[in-house]
């Protein structure tokens, strides 16, 4: 019988979701594989409750709230920050592991991945909540604080990354057609010098 638990959160269709293409039999690839879907599965959870919160940041700011959507903006930058640790996951997977798990992955790549995309692009638009308000010229020091800090570890996550695949592939293209590192290098947005 499902405890109401497990029916609130609907978690014989989650934990369903794992479904490594290698044979039961092989159970040192199979719990690689395991793991590389499970991190990849939750890290979606993640960047999915991190765009509903940028967009409740994009509310309250559009009604001339930015405490608000300070508040809001901070939440999606701890939800970077566990992304950013999430990947330490990733750690505990040997890159000969990784490689006998890659073929498997086909054209399949996280360069793919629609959400963590449009969540990118966000943060790294000029105005990530949109404009100020009429009655507002500028944004206000917390809200300013708190797009900094969503920025800043974005470019952690993004480093973090960095370093994960240069340990897995090194060189190599990556599996969605990328150049790879080259690709994930050019694709960290750095700020600015002083």
């Amino acid at each position: 019988m499902e405890t109401p638990y497990a029916c609130y959160l609907r978690l014989p269709d989650l934990l369903a979701l794992q479904q490594p293409r290698t044979p039961d039999d092989r159970s040192a690839q199979w719990a690689d594989e395991h793991l590389f879907i499970t991190v990849h599965q939750s890290a979606e959870i993640l960047a999915g409750q991190a765009l509903v919160d940028l967009h409740r940041a994009t509310e309250h700011a559009h009604a001339g709230n930015d405490t608000q959507a300070a508040t809001a903006l901070r939440r999606v930058t701890a939800l970077m920050d566990i992304l950013e640790h999430h990947l330490a996951l990733l750690d505990h997977l040997e890159a000969d592991g990784f490689a006998s798990i890659r073929p498997l992955l086909d054209n399949a790549s996280g360069a793919q991945s629609g959400q963590f995309a449009q969540l990118f692009h966000r943060i790294a638009a000029p105005d990530v909540i949109g404009p100020p308000t009429e009655t507002d010229q500028a944004r206000t020091p917390q809200a300013a604080a708190a797009l900094q800090a969503l920025r800043a570890a974005v470019i952690r996550w993004q480093t973090r990354h960095l370093l994960l695949v240069e340990r897995l592939i090194g060189d190599q293209p990556g599996t969605g057609g990328t150049s790879g590192l080259a690709h994930l290098r050019a694709r960290i947005d750095l700020p600015p010098h002083a």
